[in-house]
């Protein structure tokens, strides 16, 4: 059965707010638990490479201090820390920020369902919706300022370089450009928004001036974007150091890698056919970097860091390729 996109957009909000409601006030986290308080988060998030995602602190540290405005009584959440020195109005900042994007990915992908490249049933294109936002919540034992925020500037992305590939807009171009830059400014993973245009545009047109003039751009903002950030600091960080060892040792990294494993064969099976696994798979080849630095500098644990990958992986699965070559 058919459901108006407007009760769609209605049910995917509120199932959005209400499962990051309960992951934030139904569990107690002890992970991120070090970062609830404004003077910790402001020594982790202003240096190593922390320092370079300006937006998402930006955002973050806005309504923490919007909230400092008004005359909350925080008993009323009832919230229970590890950390004693954890501030509620720090955790509610996290809460706010990372529930509001949330609902805006759940939207964008209800959109991206509604073009003619998606193919999947009314029931599959609720599912799938519903299965990133899962996803997106369970990762959620690890806070942060800039994940969410990411996922909805990759998923936003997505929608547009849609519209690009079919059209040839150059104004639409120059919008993935602009969405580039902001998604960079929140968090580097943005490359693979890189490796999603090349996956697409390359199965189009492949080596045509058609996908690499495009390509082209798109990289060079996403380079002076990355390097800009890391010139006005003075500081060119990439990395905060070498996990490799450590993530083929300690079993709790070799629990988050089995669970990519699992996100990864999730996406398979739910792809349409065998030109849309081609899709998946060629996508993963061109995230070889954004793999390589995980595995090097990041905590295999952290689930979070497959999400954006599962999360693009899901739409191509479902990406018409009748047009495509």
């Amino acid at each position: 059965m058919k459901i108006p996109l407007f009760f769609r957009i209605i049910f995917i909000a509120l199932l959005a707010f209400t499962v990051s409601t309960f992951v934030y006030f139904g569990f107690v986290n002890n992970y991120s638990s070090t970062i609830f308080n404004h003077v910790n988060f402001q020594e982790q998030f202003h240096s190593g490479i922390y320092q370079y995602r300006i937006l998402s602190s930006y955002f973050l540290l806005g309504i923490y201090n919007f909230l400092g405005t008004l005359n909350i009584d925080y008993q009323i959440f009832k919230l229970k820390f590890i950390n004693p020195d954890s501030e509620p109005q720090m955790f509610l900042a996290f809460y706010i920020l990372n529930t509001f994007f949330l609902i805006l990915c759940g939207i964008i992908l209800i959109l991206i369902t509604e073009t003619k490249d998606f193919v999947a049933s009314h029931a599959e294109k609720i599912l799938i919706i519903v299965v990133a936002i899962f996803s997106i919540s369970l990762s959620q034992f690890v806070i942060v300022p800039y994940d969410v925020p990411s996922y909805f500037f990759l998923i936003l992305f997505y929608y547009f370089l849609l519209k690009y590939v079919r059209k040839l807009n150059f104004s639409l171009l120059i919008l993935l450009g602009v969405i580039l830059i902001f998604s960079t400014l929140i968090r580097e993973s943005s490359a693979l928004s890189l490796s999603l245009a090349a996956t697409l545009l390359l199965a189009k047109y492949r080596f045509k001036r058609e996908s690499l003039l495009p390509l082209f751009f798109l990289i060079l903002l996403f380079l002076l974007t990355y390097f800009g950030i890391r010139f006005i600091n003075n500081n060119f960080t990439t990395t905060d150091g070498n996990l490799l060892i450590e993530n083929f040792r300690q079993p709790k990294n070799i629990l988050g890698l089995t669970f990519w494993v699992a996100l990864f064969l999730l996406s398979i099976f739910l792809a349409k056919d065998k030109k849309a696994l081609r899709l998946i798979l060629i996508f993963h080849a061109f995230s070889i970097p954004y793999f390589y630095v995980c595995f090097y500098s990041g905590i295999l644990y952290e689930i979070r860091l497959y999400i954006p990958v599962f999360l693009t992986s899901l739409l191509l699965g479902r990406t018409e390729l009748a047009k495509f070559r």
